[in-house]
C-alpha cells in the first residue's frame, strides 16, 4: 500500500515531535484517504516530514512508528524493531527456554497498537484493530525470520485482531496463524514456574504477562498467611502464594472452567489441589464475600484483581463505579487484628488504586497504609511523553485492627 501524506497543524506536529505514540483523528484537519493500515507521511505546517504513521480508523487515530520519514514499512524495518526489542529482553534476563514475556510493547517501542508476546516456541502478535492486523502479518513474518537467526526456535505466530466491543457485548478476537499452529494447551515458564496457556482461545491466554513481577513479589506478604484470591482466573497468584508458604489459599471465581485450569496450574507447580490447605470455590465473588462475612472465616491476605467491566453477574460490575464498595466489603473478611490487601486496577478504565482506596476507607473505621506500589514490568516500556499508556496500578496495603 503506497504512502499517503497527511497535513498536521502546529499542535499535532508538536505532539509528534514530543514522542506521543498516536494522534487522534480530531487533531487532524482531514481524514480523507486514511484507509485501515495505510502508511502515512506526516507533514508539518511548513510541509516538512516530521514522522511516519499508520492509519487506524477503527480507533479513530494515527499510530506513530517513527519521528522521521521512512520510505518503506518492509521486512527490514520490522526486523530492526524486533532485534532492538529482543536485545532489551536479553539484558533483562528474560530470554530462556519455554519462557513467557512481552517481546515487543508497541506503545514504547515504535509500533503503537501492536504487541508481541513470546510463549516458548510460539509468539502472539496482538493488533488493536482489523486494519492493524495487516501490519501484524508483516511483523509476524519478521519474527519468523529474526528470532531463529538470533537462536530462538520460533515455530509459529498467532496474529490476533482485538475487535472493539459494542455496548455490553464482550470484546472479540479474530486470529490467523503464520507458520506452525500452537497446540491447544501449551506449558510455559515464568521465573521457572510452569503455567498452562491457551493461545487460540479468545482474547486472554491464561497468563497476564504484565503481572509477572507482582506475582514474584507476592511471596514477601503471604508466608504463613491465610490467603483469599478473588477473581482468581487461572490461579497464578494462588500458585505464587502456595509456593511461598501460605498456610491456606482459597481461590474464588465465577467460571468453573477457569477454576479447573487453576487446579491444573497447581499440579504443574508440584502442588496437590486436593490438599486441605487449598480450596477452589465456584461463586460470584460479591456473593461469596457477603456469605463469608456472616460466618467466622477470616483471612490475613485478600487479593482484589477484578475485571474492569463484567456483565456476568446478576447486576453488572464496573471498576470505576463499584471498586470502593468491593474494598469495603472485603475488609470484613480480614482478621480483626489486621490484614493485608493486594489491590490492582487498570487506569484506562478509571482512576488509580489510591483513589479507590481513599474512597473505601473514608467509611471504614480501620487505619490503612500503603506498603508498596507498582506498575508495569520493564518488558512493557511506555513513552515518557504519554504517561497515560502506563495503565497498570498495583498496591500492597496494610489494614490495621478493628477499632
Amino acid at each position: 500500500m503506497p504512502f499517503f501524506s497527511v497535513a498536521l497543524g502546529p499542535a499535532a506536529t508538536s505532539r509528534v515531535l514530543a514522542g506521543h505514540p498516536a494522534l487522534a483523528f480530531a487533531e487532524i484537519a482531514s481524514t480523507a484517504g486514511l484507509e485501515p493500515g495505510r502508511p502515512l507521511r506526516l507533514l508539518s505546517p511548513q510541509q516538512d516530514v516530521v514522522g511516519t504513521g499508520i492509519a487506524d480508523p477503527e480507533n479513530e487515530c494515527v499510530r506513530l512508528v517513527a519521528r522521521e520519514e521512512l520510505h518503506a514499512l518492509d521486512a527490514r524495518f520490522f526486523r530492526a524493531r524486533v532485534a532492538a526489542a529482543l536485545a532489551l529482553r536479553r539484558r533483562l534476563g528474560l530470554v530462556e527456554p519455554e519462557a513467557a514475556f512481552r517481546l515487543l510493547h508497541g506503545e514504547g517501542e515504535g509500533l503503537s497498537g501492536l504487541s508481541v508476546d513470546l510463549y516458548g516456541s510460539y509468539a502472539l502478535v496482538t493488533a488493536l484493530s482489523r486494519g492493524l492486523q495487516i501490519v501484524g502479518r508483516s511483523l509476524a513474518e519478521a519474527l519468523l525470520l529474526e528470532l531463529p537467526a538470533a537462536g530462538i526456535p520460533l515455530r509459529g505466530v498467532v496474529v490476533r485482531a482485538r475487535l472493539k466491543s459494542k455496548g455490553k457485548t464482550p470484546e472479540k478476537a479474530k486470529d490467523e496463524v503464520i507458520g506452525e499452529a500452537p497446540p491447544e494447551k501449551l506449558v510455559v515458564r515464568e521465573h521457572g514456574i510452569p503455567c498452562e496457556v491457551h493461545l487460540l482461545a479468545g482474547t486472554n491466554t491464561g497468563l497476564f504477562l504484565d503481572m509477572r513481577e507482582h506475582r514474584r513479589g507476592f511471596a514477601r506478604f503471604v508466608r504463613g498467611a491465610r490467603v483469599l484470591n478473588t477473581f482468581c482466573y487461572t490461579g497464578t497468584l494462588s500458585v505464587a502464594a502456595a509456593l511461598a508458604g501460605a498456610a491456606q489459599v482459597t481461590s474464588v471465581d465465577l467460571a468453573a472452567g477457569t477454576l479447573a485450569w487453576a487446579q491444573t496450574n497447581f499440579r504443574l507447580a508440584g502442588l496437590a489441589p486436593e490438599d486441605a490447605r487449598f480450596a477452589f470455590v465456584e461463586s460470584d465473588v460479591f456473593r461469596y464475600i457477603e456469605q463469608e462475612a456472616r460466618g467466622k472465616q477470616r483471612f490475613d491476605v485478600i487479593v482484589l484483581d477484578p475485571p474492569t467491566v463484567s456483565g456476568a453477574r446478576a447486576s453488572s460490575w464496573s471498576q470505576k463505579n463499584d471498586y470502593p464498595e468491593l474494598i469495603r466489603s472485603s475488609c470484613a473478611l480480614l482478621s480483626r487484628e489486621g490484614g493485608h490487601l493486594w489491590v490492582s486496577s487498570n487506569t484506562h478504565a478509571g482512576p488509580g488504586v489510591r483513589r479507590y482506596l481513599q474512597q473505601a476507607f473514608e467509611r471504614i473505621p480501620r487505619h490503612a497504609a500503603i506498603l508498596e506500589e507498582g506498575s508495569l514490568p520493564p518488558d512493557f516500556p511506555t513513552p515518557l511523553a504519554a504517561p497515560e499508556t502506563r495503565y497498570l496500578d498495583v498496591c500492597q496495603v496494610r489494614v490495621g485492627p478493628e477499632s
